[in-house]
């Protein structure tokens, strides 16, 4: 099962392997009609901090499904074709993208985890740790490798020439992968993220709305960490699938395409 994580009232995507979920409902003054992420085990009370995090802890505890996976409202995995941003949730989406049970379970068949293709810094490539200074605040890195070194010395090299040495990564916390694998993965990131919380509560509480949701910012590195951790994992990335509200926007991607189109066209013609 892949759960969607939601926060306010968007068109609901659910079928036999979608399943949608509500984070942060454990203060939100708003309760949509779908599962919510205060039920059974949980910490939907640090959403604030740990973002879509609470729908990952959610699933590791509560979920005894075979096959799990967590993407976001505005945010799919694409299992059809190159295809990265839409303007509307269709009523065909699933089916347009090949969200179904028999392209999840042969995927699974082949692969022990489903991830984003990697992406790095769009303007001026940069290492994983460098990139996270220049967006978020540099100490919290430094931190969590100090966690990683106390917590898991043999891990700590990997993690560190990761973190520096990588200009690549996977974003967004979206995961599709074998419980046994997803449960091995959510109880490593947290005893991580716990113990740096520990360390630097304090100092967040003092930051912008943003810049506290560091949890979440921090996981994302983390996802490349794990990787680099387990080399013999099979891994299939897909193509993440944005639902773009803004119009301008979404203009602006249509002529992208349209130009990028047109050029390959060309392109294969001087080459005929």
């Amino acid at each position: 099962m892949i759960y969607i994580c939601y926060h306010k009232d968007a068109p609901i995507v659910e079928n036999e392997i979608m399943k949608p979920i509500q984070v942060g409902s454990a203060f939100s003054s708003q309760r949509l009609n779908i599962l919510q992420d205060d039920k059974g085990i949980s910490i939907s009370q640090k959403n604030k901090h740990y973002c879509e995090l609470t729908a990952t802890d959610w699933i590791w505890k509560n979920s005894r499904e075979n096959i799990v996976g967590l993407c976001h409202y505005r945010r799919f995995f694409n299992f059809k074709n190159n295809e990265t941003k839409i303007f509307n949730l269709a009523s065909d989406f699933c089916n347009k993208f090949n969200l179904n049970k028999q392209i999840l379970d042969d995927l699974m068949n082949k692969y022990d985890l489903i991830l984003p293709l990697k992406k790095s810094s769009k303007k001026h490539p940069m290492s994983l740790y460098k990139f996270y200074a220049q967006e978020h605040i540099k100490s919290d890195m430094d931190v969590l490798l100090d966690v990683i070194k106390e917590k898991y010395p043999k891990q700590y090299k990997t993690a560190y020439n990761t973190l520096h040495e990588s200009i690549s990564g996977y974003y967004a916390n979206m995961i599709i992968a074998k419980k046994k694998i997803f449960n091995d993965y959510a109880k490593w990131l947290f005893d991580i993220l716990f113990e740096v919380e520990k360390r630097i509560e304090s100092d967040v509480l003092k930051r912008d709305s943003y810049q506290q949701r560091v949890y979440g910012f921090l996981s994302e590195r983390l996802m490349t960490v794990y990787v680099a951790l387990h080399p013999k994992l099979k891994i299939k990335e897909v193509p993440v699938i944005f639902v773009e509200e803004n119009k301008a926007k979404w203009r602006k991607y249509l002529l992208h395409q349209w130009i990028k189109k047109i050029f390959n066209f060309n392109k294969e013609k001087i080459h005929d």
